[in-house]
């Protein structure tokens, strides 16, 4: 994705001691070792292509990627429906002695600095697919970011992005969110009301949107989720007093980590929620690119 080495803060406490080489569990689940971020596209056939498309961002606490369950089952699922699809291989906590030592390591290390360089890569991948948006049949600007866990926080921060043309053109952290450690001072929604705009709800004339704001937000999480359920709540409510209005999913239960696996729980129908929402959003329309 970068065209020279991936840009990496000289004192960023995610780096290992030593060189440590990406790696693949041997079921497929899981990647380790991320250091040169890429992306892998799942293109839909012809017949069913939307000119839509969505980054996946898979998670994994920035010490590994849930490649399969977060990643490329999702991205198949979506292909099949028309939508193309990338797999986000963005740069994790790097690895060079047990899983559990590394946790250790990253224990007080806020959850933005882990996941800096991620996010960048989030942001570079975004560029790239528009910039190729002709060769993969995609528009441009109907490209949405969906995220899981950690890989929610990197689609949150993109969406954030101080640069909007940087930015999604539609969000989807997947239980998670922005996980900021302090204020997340989000550019308002709308603008003010005019002097004399009654105050009363139900006499105000509609918002009128306001030059930077953020692009629209789906947001699911199982309420049975104990990692990560104060977490979304306070990203909702943000998003919510400074005039945005996302859709947010909260099922029964499901837990942490539910992505493409069934619970046998409401949860296992995130993905087409997503793409029911994409569709009000008008992302899914079938158009020339």
């Amino acid at each position: 994705m970068w065209s020279a080495q991936a840009p990496l803060p000289p004192d960023w406490p995610g780096k290992a001691t030593r060189v440590v080489v990406e790696t693949t569990s041997a079921d497929g689940q899981r990647v380790i070792n991320v250091t040169d971020p890429t992306y892998q596209a799942y293109l839909p056939a012809p017949d069913r292509a939307t000119g839509a498309a969505a980054i996946i961002a898979p998670g994994g606490g920035f010490r590994f990627l849930a490649i399969r369950n977060e990643g490329t089952a999702v991205a198949e699922w979506l292909a099949g429906r028309g939508v193309a699809a990338f797999v986000l291989k963005y740069r994790v906590v790097q690895q060079d002695g047990s899983e559990e030592e590394t946790r250790r390591k990253s224990q007080g290390v806020p959850v933005e600095v882990q996941g800096a360089p991620g996010v960048a890569d989030g942001i570079q991948a975004l560029k790239r697919i528009r910039d190729h948006a002709r060769d993969y049949g995609i528009d441009p600007h109907r490209v949405a970011a969906i995220g899981f866990s950690a890989g929610a926080h990197v689609v949150s921060m993109m969406a954030l992005a101080p640069d909007a043309a940087a930015r999604p053109d539609y969000v989807a952290p997947i239980y998670g969110g922005a996980f900021t450690s302090g204020d997340y001072h989000l550019p308002p929604a709308n603008l003010p009301p005019e002097p004399g705009t009654p105050t009363e709800p139900w006499l105000a004339p509609p918002p009128k949107p306001a030059p930077g704001r953020l692009p629209p937000f789906f947001l699911a999480m199982a309420q049975d989720d104990v990692f990560v359920g104060q977490g979304v709540r306070r990203f909702y409510d943000a998003l919510f007093a400074a005039g945005y209005r996302p859709e947010l999913h909260l099922y029964f239960r499901g837990n942490h980590g539910f992505g493409m696996k069934p619970q046998g729980s409401t949860s296992d129908h995130f993905l087409q929620e997503f793409l029911w929402w994409l569709e009000a959003q008008g992302a899914t329309r079938t158009a020339p690119p």
